[in-house]
């Protein structure tokens, strides 16, 4: 009896080492997989990323075609392969502005998509400071307007970018900034982004939303939009005795226009308005979304093209990767 006594303490002894060994060795595995699923994930996120920046150079290069091809540098139109690069594709603004149509470069384990957009067809908010403030301040004033929104918003975003802190009619100067719930100073220069109007206004996100497909911030003090891009909002806001169903039936036509005096023998209440359209655009914004194995890289870039040598330069980038799951696959 004593020695099945030992042998049964010797087997439990045995069956603890053996469990113990178990779960070291499976703690061990766990760990290991983690770590090649971290390693994986990160050099999944650092591919996404340099893929994003591939798509960037892959605008650009698009781009600076368009501008040695002597038959579209001195123009920009929704028909042009910078922005309607599928045959087939109707090339028009639509109701955001935009009007392009996305590059999807797909491969082994995902995929890119780029868009471009011709920030020549929005509103530049930096105008308001321009040659031609008072002016602009009164198309900005109608843009909102057409959008359902408050049209004093303007003279609000007039005293965020203007240099003097001179309060205007119905703006905001460092007085009613200071006292809002997240007290702040106004900027008194022009915008670096246009989401600045957010600040300068409290405006709600969902009027936001509403409202950024037809602005930019550009770093010139001037509005050039460009009348074979710019969306139905924008016009209108350039032509105020224009019946909204004119305007939209220039939006749905084929705009193909190679100079200001063409346009405005053909859209004559265009006239007053003469000096802020252009046929042409200097400023493009480049989105790309890279989806490489799961991880997701996105980068929001405005390019300047330079008209007389068709360089590009970044003249700023957001980077943006969205969190996902490491174990999920490519859309």
């Amino acid at each position: 009896m004593r020695i099945s006594r030992i042998r049964g303490v010797a087997l439990v002894s045995v069956l603890l080492i053996v469990a113990l060994v178990a779960a070291l060795a499976w703690r061990m595995i766990t760990q290991h997989q983690l770590a090649v699923a971290h390693t994986r994930h990160f050099l999944h996120g650092g591919q996404a990323r340099h893929y994003a920046l591939a798509g960037e150079e892959y605008a650009r290069q698009a781009l600076f075609a368009d501008w040695e091809d002597e038959e579209t540098r001195t123009t920009d139109t929704l028909l042009e392969k910078w922005s309607n690069p599928h045959p087939g594709v109707s090339g028009r603004a639509g109701e955001a502005g935009q009007g392009t149509a996305p590059r999807i470069l797909r491969f082994e384990g995902g995929e890119v998509v780029v868009s471009i957009t011709d920030l020549g067809g929005r509103f530049n908010l930096n105008a308001l400071v321009g040659p031609e403030s008072a002016e602009n301040l009164l198309r900005l004033r109608r843009l909102l307007e057409g959008l359902s929104l408050d049209p004093v918003l303007a003279d609000a975003w007039l005293d965020w970018v203007d240099e003097d802190a001179e309060l205007h009619e119905f703006g905001a100067e460092d007085g009613e900034h200071l006292m809002a719930a997240e007290p702040h100073r106004v900027a008194n220069a022009p915008a670096a982004d246009a989401s600045e109007f957010l600040i300068a206004t409290q405006l709600a996100a969902e009027q936001w939303r509403a409202l950024y497909p037809h602005v930019t911030a550009l770093p010139l003090g001037e509005l050039a939009v460009n009348v074979n891009t710019a969306g139905e909002e924008v016009l209108a806001s350039l032509a105020p005795n224009l019946v909204r169903a004119e305007v939209r039936a220039l939006v749905e036509s084929s705009r193909e226009f190679d100079s200001v005096e063409s346009f405005t023998a053909d859209h004559p209440a265009y006239g007053a308005s003469v000096g802020t359209l252009a046929v042409a655009s200097e400023f493009f914004e480049v989105h790309v979304r890279a989806d490489i194995l799961g991880r997701v890289s996105e980068i929001v870039s405005t390019l300047h093209r330079d008209p007389s040598s068709g360089e590009l330069r970044v003249i700023r980038r957001r980077e943006d990767s969205p969190p996902r799951p490491i174990e999920e696959g490519p859309r």
